[in-house]
């Protein structure tokens, strides 16, 4: 019994609901027609005061061309010319083209070659001394690097710094044979093995 109440009761709610929808836009419809009406009478009341405009001037346009043709009918001159001017060119010739002249073209002087002159090449440094196993006897605990190096280059060299110092290991070779190893710390000699 309940529920057939609230079906019955949600029923109208529904039914009353599209009944005042539908009703709105029925009401929306007809003031849009009405609005609609009052446009279409404003541009009608203009398009025939354009009308009456334009008879009107039509009219008066009769008038004038009537009065124009009695005077042409009595004889009198439509429209009346002063004596003419002349101008001073009455020739619409246009005036001849320009003459055209060929242009002289100088040919473009040939640059003489340049002669640079390339040195001599220098002669070839001397090739480096060869330290042999006698030059490596004659070195002491202390010689300088710089004597070392005057001997002859050393075919390795190892650099790395161990305790703080800087120690050198240079190796002096003979194709596959060694000659024999120097080390150097901080720059001076400090042990010479030769072989």
């Amino acid at each position: 019994m309940r529920c057939s109440i609230l079906v019955l009761i949600l029923s109208a709610c529904l039914s009353a609901q599209s009944l005042l929808e539908h009703s709105a836009a029925a009401a929306g419809g007809s003031v849009g027609g009405v609005a609609g009406k009052k446009v279409s009478d404003g541009l009608t009341k203009i398009f025939e005061k354009v009308d009456k405009q334009t008879q009107k001037a039509a009219k008066t346009g009769d008038a004038k061309k009537q009065s124009g043709a009695a005077q042409a009918n009595d004889g009198s001159p439509l429209l009346e010319v002063g004596p003419g001017v002349p101008k001073g060119d009455t020739s619409n010739v246009p005036p001849p083209p320009p003459i055209k002249r060929a242009a002289v073209h100088k040919p473009a002087p040939v640059p003489l070659p340049v002669v640079i002159e390339t040195p001599a090449p220098a002669p070839a440094p001397p090739p480096p001394p060869v330290v042999t196993t006698a030059d490596l006897k004659t070195v002491t605990n202390g010689m300088p690097r710089a004597a070392i190096l005057k001997m002859g280059e050393p075919a390795a060299r190892i650099s790395m710094v161990e305790d703080g110092h800087l120690l050198e290991i240079y190796r002096y070779q003979q194709k596959d044979t060694t000659l024999g190893v120097v080390r150097l710390t901080d720059g001076a000699v400090s042990n010479v093995l030769v072989r």
